[in-house]
């Protein structure tokens, strides 16, 4: 970091306090340029010097690293009253704050999908075929049209939750037109379907489908897409 220097001139105002920069390369002209303080600034400058010195060195440097970086950084001076040297510390900037929370937030909910993933009532598409006396490839013909609801992982592929058969082995009622009306991918559907509604008495998505109650989940369902996009 080059090296500074501080000298004087007086106005009308107060003090010019010129800082002037000495280039490491020798053949680099010093550059220099003047700021006015008030007289008792001036004179805390001029008693510590090094504590100014090291302030605007630090400033530059961090500059320099936001620039390189592309995003904000926080410098915190704390001053103290024996005029020692101040503690200068870089702190993180909002920005970044929000970032690391939403990364956090992001290995939470990765961390979560795992947890239900490996549920003993997440099967495959071939066992969840002997619940409902389909072919594996049936299976994967009725998820891709929204008759069966399949949940995927970052490690585990394709999950079908067993709950989603009815007493008499069938896939729910309904299960494809809820899809659409949701407008959202499974796990959309999913939690539609394990949440209460206030609209279904209390009851969830899913317990309205079992009890054949296709056309009020429908309702709820719209109800809640419209009030997403409103």
């Amino acid at each position: 970091m080059p090296a500074t220097k501080a000298r004087s001139a007086r106005d009308g105002r107060g003090k010019r306090l010129r800082i002037r920069s000495l280039a490491v390369a020798k053949s680099a002209a010093p550059e220099s340029a003047e700021i006015t303080v008030g007289k008792a600034s001036f004179e805390a400058f001029r008693q510590n010097r090094g504590a100014f010195r090291k302030m605007l060195s630090t400033y530059a440097d961090a500059v320099a690293k936001a620039e390189r970086l592309g995003r904000p950084l926080e410098l915190v001076i704390q001053v103290r009253p024996d005029r020692a040297a101040p503690v200068i510390e870089e702190r993180a900037a909002d920005g970044d704050a929000l970032d690391k929370a939403l990364a956090a937030a992001r290995a939470r909910g990765v961390q979560q999908v795992a947890e239900i993933l490996k549920s003993p009532d997440m099967v495959s598409a071939r066992e969840f075929g002997k619940l409902i006396g389909a072919s594996h490839e049936t299976v994967n013909q009725k998820r891709k049209v929204g008759e069966l609801l399949a949940l995927e992982g970052a490690t585990r592929g394709l999950r079908y939750p067993r709950w989603q058969v009815t007493e008499d082995g069938r896939p729910l009622p309904g299960l494809a037109e809820l899809t659409k009306a949701l407008g959202g991918g499974p796990w959309t559907v999913y939690r539609f379907l394990l949440q209460p509604h206030n609209e279904l008495n209390g009851r969830t998505g899913l317990e309205a489908l079992k009890a054949n109650r296709v056309e009020a989940a429908l309702e709820t369902a719209r109800s809640i897409a419209d009030g997403a996009f409103a």
